[in-house]
């Protein structure tokens, strides 16, 4: 398994409250090797909160979904796709 590579992560939001991790990875991976879709959800309801980051083997497979996602039209709703900001250590 490949370690994960947060600079070559995007976060991905207006997620609709019913998009899992597979949904997402699916979506993603048609620009490159995914090495994880994770989509963020409430502790409470288990439901997505709206976002979610992508990491790409590649930048230039990042690059490529942030420019062809962003603005895209996925489940009735507007993705906003840009790049992740870094872990805070």
């Amino acid at each position: 398994m490949r370690r994960r590579n947060d600079d070559n992560a995007v976060r991905v939001e207006n997620l609709s409250e019913d998009t899992c991790d597979a949904d997402l990875k699916d979506l993603f991976r048609t620009f490159g090797p995914v090495l994880r879709a994770h989509v963020v959800k409430d502790y409470k309801t288990g439901l997505s909160r709206g976002y979610g980051f992508v990491n790409f083997v590649s930048r230039e497979d990042a690059r490529r979904a942030i420019k062809n996602l962003n603005g895209y039209g996925y489940d009735n709703l507007i993705l906003g796709v840009q790049w992740s900001a870094p872990r805070a250590n």
